[in-house]
């Protein structure tokens, strides 16, 4: 039996034979009339609230909702500071959104620099620049890097000590270059001159520091007296890139610091605060690597404090200084060790491990990219 045949079996429903059929538009007239809640008078409410079985104070408070006074209101927004405040401090964004890490690079004025860009007029009244054209023509253009720095040392052997800050870029030039051939014994001389008259520029402690420390990661082993003299030596070029730092910081605050000049010091900033966490770590080095109370290890702390700042968070060569620490702190980790103290905050050793993974895995990305 089909579907349409059991429909017409249902019992219909049939309205009384007395009810009339009112149109459409009644019935949506009707629905127009009808009484709104907001017409309800509050005793109605405090009634019918009543027979619910509602709180005497919950009613009241219905009623009459407590206005929030200008006391309460300031301290609400004290407590928002505050909360804000915790959050910057123990969830700081770096920590959670981390950028994807950049090479520093070398230090560097840039360049090449080329006749067009230097016309005769500017060559004849600074002949430093006519110079380090030249010699920008000849690594740059001809690939010639040891005939620059023949160049460069002719014009800069010629030059008295009073116009030395006058040919600083020629000097820059030059350093630039002796870095590039790996003449690291000539480029520590020629930057420890210039630092007795310039003890602030940032160039020449930059260049300063990276021979340095190429010539102490040479040294197959120390005897006493060479870890005493290195050891003050690396103390007395670390004080002397704070200072640095410190004249760059003030540099980048005055007035007439445009974006561009700001951002060109903050560069320079960076990259002498890294060689200065290097340095940190050789001193923590040439007494041992010790742990726990020793004094050294202030040296240690100082050098993660700066690879962790808001500088070089997210620079690659601080994250691989701070993996290279984390590895010689966990070397040295004896197995009945249960804490110690990085940074004046007691470690686990896992979660010092978790740390030193998690940075080889950032820097494995890096690589890929």
């Amino acid at each position: 039996m089909s579907s349409e045949q059991d429909k017409s079996r249902l019992p219909a429903r049939r309205l009384p034979s007395g009810a009339p059929i009112r149109p459409e538009t009644d019935v949506k007239a009707s629905i127009g009339f009808l009484p709104k809640t907001g017409t309800i008078e509050a005793d109605e409410k405090i009634h019918i609230a009543r027979q619910e079985d509602y709180d005497p104070m919950a009613i009241e408070l219905a009623l009459n909702p407590p206005a929030s006074t200008p006391t309460d209101k300031l301290r609400l927004l004290l407590l928002a500071v505050v909360a804000a405040l915790l959050v910057s401090v123990f969830f700081p964004f770096y920590r959670f959104f981390k950028p994807t890490p950049r090479d520093l690079g070398l230090m560097s004025i840039g360049g090449p620099i080329m006749e067009k860009a230097s016309p005769g007029a500017n060559v004849r009244n600074k002949p430093w620049l006519g110079v380090l054209v030249k010699i920008d023509q000849l690594y740059f253009r001809e690939g010639k890097l040891t005939e620059a720095i023949k160049v460069a040392e002719s014009a800069l052997g010629e030059i008295p000590e009073k116009d030395w800050e006058l040919w600083q870029k020629v000097y820059y030039r030059y350093w630039e270059l002796l870095s590039d051939a790996g003449r690291i014994q000539v480029l520590k001389t020629s930057a420890r001159a210039y630092l007795t008259r310039f003890p602030e520029d940032p160039f020449a402690n930059y260049y300063y520091a990276r021979a340095f420390l190429t010539a102490t990661d040479r040294i197959g082993a120390y005897t006493p007296e060479a870890k005493k003299a290195y050891r003050q030596e690396a103390e007395t070029v670390a004080q002397q890139i704070n200072s640095a730092c410190n004249t760059l910081v003030a540099r980048k605050q005055h007035p007439q610091a445009n974006e561009d000049r700001a951002a060109a010091l903050t560069d320079l900033y960076q990259k002498l605060r890294l060689e200065q966490a290097k340095l940190y770590v050789l001193i923590w080095k040439l007494g041992g690597y010790e742990e726990d109370e020793h004094p050294d290890v202030a040296y240690r702390d100082k050098a993660l404090d700066i690879c962790e700042s808001q500088a070089l968070v997210d620079k690659k060569e601080a994250r691989a200084l701070r993996a290279v620490i984390y590895t010689h702190i966990l070397d040295r980790w004896h197995w009945f060790e249960g804490r110690q103290i990085v940074q004046n905050h007691e470690q686990k050793r896992k979660d010092l491990q978790k740390k030193l993974e998690s940075l080889i895995q950032e820097l494995e990305k890096t690589k890929k990219l």
